[in-house]
């Protein structure tokens, strides 16, 4: 996979492409690579808005004069390795101007060039190259006389086209950097030099890795594609998402003589795309160069947007860990959003200062809506289990055990869950006489580890295949579909597609039409279902008998609706310890209920997906529904009988996990599942920490009885 694919800005681009005097490169495969020589994040304004950037650990880092010289060789090592990889692409960004000027390759260094130095390239060539940090933490554990510290940084790596004010390639990793000090030592301020210099080694061979893995997957290739046929305004391509189109997306073109041409893609299937000329001339029959990055996802498979919050740190990790293990195989395409590209697009103008930049649109300000709207959002859940800590004989070995859990939710434009899926890992930490992994790094690695499980679960059991009904009819209000049995119970997500005209392979290509859900609800007529609609874009066809609906979800009638009761979980008399992990565990047998639609109460979750949105240049906003009954999940540890000798305990618990169903403050129904465990060898001193740890997989297990019993 070559990289979640981030968001583009829309762009007023015929006048600035006009205005640029955009020509063709005297290779036409060639491409160029500007490196931003300022680390993202690095700045104190930037630092404002990045609320995953430790303050402490930034100023270490950067701070002062001794940290600008830091970040300077930092940038150094970046810019060097990359001219490494890229011997043939790489340019200094004073070397990036309004047209090309002189001819062949040549990477002008050093602080002093100048614009207009021979040789310069057109921006409309180039790709901006920014090394950025995304997350800086600090965890100190103090042990007697001493201090473990952690200080784990993400760095990222973005490839943007600057002419479509687009993220191309992106990826990112975490640097762990360990220490031991004596508390003296540390307290007193003396090794923050040696925390500087280490990190920042660390950080700069990350960097290098970096760059080295991007060199194996970023590499643009120009693509001969045909414009076989059109419809008005729509033009059909003999290449699909195959060679690299992206519905939603805008691409640059050129003709054998070098004009150029920018096209909207409103459509991409398997073997065409569907492409609407906004800059430049085209004729069917003409054949034309695009530059692609690298193949596409499938253009047919639903798109759906990850959900974080903006201090959620662990949210955040997994959301970035999933998009990369899912990778091409997942029944859905990711649509991740980039809220901080203004800072982004600052640093890369600032850069490339030879630019009229105001003659660019896409990059003097964020203009145009997106109508390519997720169909759905993926929200996550990360928690861990109390820590239970073992010793052996003369405490000289100790173990610590605990156990990561990561619930994640399909959720619809209508807030209900249409897929519920669980990742978890089982994790120890070994020590010798205090000596091991410190216990935040293990966090971190066993949260990697669960989101790797819940993406391979995602991949091996989610199925989002879509169906394809016929439009009878269309009225003010509904599209009314053949074949679809019952109304939904609830709202669905769907696209509408208008076969053209226009053919390929002696198929009529298929156009988008960029409709969303209606206010009404879904009605029946005779054999026909009626689907609420409304229309995102007049500038496109509306509906009409013959077109396609693709559904993406389906509604089973008869389903009780019910939403998440926006309180804590039900607690039992007598429990023993509270666990954050029981709650995940009861709403995901909730929401894989076949007797009830489950939509999500959160009233963060709704903020966050329509921040997002909003970021994205979206029209679409989310709005929790008005649903009469919600669900509270409940549990209880409790510890039936104990037996202690020596320290070590044999013990009884019974475990309790309910799904309570309200009416304001009425319960209406409870649904429980319990268990009974035997434990022995526990330690006496750690009952609540072995039982919050045992428990989760305990938990786990009863899943399956829980589900069958919401079900009956």
């Amino acid at each position: 996979m070559p990289g979640p694919r981030m968001m583009h800005r829309l762009s007023a681009v015929p006048l600035a492409l006009a205005a640029l005097g955009w020509s063709a490169p005297a290779c036409a495969a060639s491409f160029y690579l500007f490196p931003v020589q300022e680390i993202e994040g690095a700045s104190p304004e930037a630092q404002k808005a990045r609320t995953l950037l430790d303050k402490g650990v930034m100023e270490r880092l950067f701070g002062g004069e001794s940290g600008k010289q830091a970040q300077g060789a930092l940038v150094a090592r970046f810019v060097g390795r990359l001219a490494h990889a890229y011997p043939e692409s790489v340019i200094h960004p004073r070397q990036v101007n309004d047209t090309r000027i002189g001819s062949g390759h040549r990477f002008l260094a050093g602080p002093d060039v100048q614009c207009r130095s021979a040789p310069s390239f057109s921006v409309a060539d180039t790709y901006a190259v920014v090394a950025g940090i995304t997350r800086a933490s600090l965890y100190e554990v103090r042990k007697g006389d001493n201090v473990e510290v952690l200080v784990p940084v993400t760095l990222s790596l973005q490839f943007v086209r600057p002419s479509l004010a687009k993220v191309a390639y992106t990826m990112s990793e975490t640097v762990y950097s360990p220490f031991r000090f004596s508390r003296q030592e540390y307290e007193s301020g003396a090794m923050d030099g040696a925390i500087r210099a280490a990190v920042l080694k660390n950080l700069g061979d990350q960097v290098e890795a970096l760059v080295d893995g991007a060199r194996a997957a970023f590499n643009p290739k120009a693509t001969t594609v045909r414009l076989v046929d059109r419809d008005g305004q729509f033009f059909v391509a003999d290449q699909g998402f195959e060679a690299g189109f992206v519905k939603g997306e805008q691409v640059e073109a050129r003709d054998a003589a070098g004009q150029a041409s920018v096209f909207d893609v409103l459509y991409a299937d398997s073997g065409y795309a569907v492409l609407r000329p906004v800059a430049g001339s085209v004729a069917v029959g003409q054949s034309l160069q695009f530059v692609f990055e690298g193949t596409a996802d499938d253009g047919r498979k639903p798109r759906l947007m990850p959900v974080t919050g903006e201090q959620d740190a662990n949210a955040g990790s997994v959301a970035d860990i999933f998009a990369r293990d899912i990778g091409f195989k997942a029944p859905f395409q990711i649509t991740p959003v980039d809220v901080h590209f203004d800072q982004t697009r600052a640093l890369i103008t600032r850069a490339a200062n030879c630019v009229d930049w105001s003659r660019l649109q896409s990059m003097a300000e964020a203009s145009g809506i997106r109508k390519d709207a997720p169909h759905f959002f993926l929200r996550f859940q990360p928690v861990a289990s109390p820590v239970s800590v073992q010793s052996g004989a003369g405490d000289t070995k100790t173990a610590e055990r605990f156990h990561t859990l990561v619930a994640a939710q399909v959720v619809d434009r209508f807030g209900k869950v249409v897929y519920s899926e669980l990742g978890d890992n089982d994790y120890t930490v070994e020590r010798t006489r205090g000596s091991g992994l410190g216990l935040p790094q293990a966090r971190e690695i066993s949260l990697k580890n669960a989101t790797t499980k819940l993406a391979q679960n995602f991949v091996a059991n989610a199925r989002f295949a879509p169906r394809d009904l016929r439009v009878a009819k269309v009225d003010a209000g509904r599209i009314w579909v053949e074949g679809m049995g019952a109304a939904p119970g609830g709202k669905l997500s769907f696209d509408v597609l208008h076969p053209l005209s226009a053919r390929v392979g002696g198929k009529p290509a298929l156009l988008d039409l960029e409709v969303t859900g209606g206010s009404l609800e879904a009605a029946e007529e005779g054999e026909l279902v009626g689907l609420p609609y409304s229309a995102l874009n007049p500038a496109l066809p509306k509906p009409q008998r013959g077109d396609i609906v693709r559904l993406y979800g389906q509604g089973l009638p008869g389903v009780t609706p019910v939403i998440d009761c926006n309180e804590g979980p039900y607690i039992g008399q007598n429990n023993a310890v509270e666990v954050a992990w029981a709650a995940p565990l009861v709403r995901h047998a909730l929401y894989r209920s076949t007797k009830y639609a489950s939509h999500i109460g959160e009233a963060r979750f709704y903020d966050d997906a329509n921040r997002l949105l909003k970021a994205g240049l979206f029209e679409q906003q989310l709005q929790a529904p008005a649903i009469g009954m919600c669900s509270q999940p409940g549990y209880v540890i409790r510890e039936d009988a104990l037996q202690c000798e020596g320290g070590a305990c044999k013990a009884t618990v019974a475990m309790g996990m309910m799904a309570r169903f309200k009416s304001g403050a009425e319960v209406r129904k409870t649904v429980t599942s319990g268990l009974r465990t035997e434990f022995g060898g526990l330690p006496e001193a750690d009952k609540a920490g072995f039982y919050g740890y045992k428990q989760l997989g305990s938990g786990l297990s009863m899943q399956s009885d829980l589900l069958k019993k919401l079900n009956n």
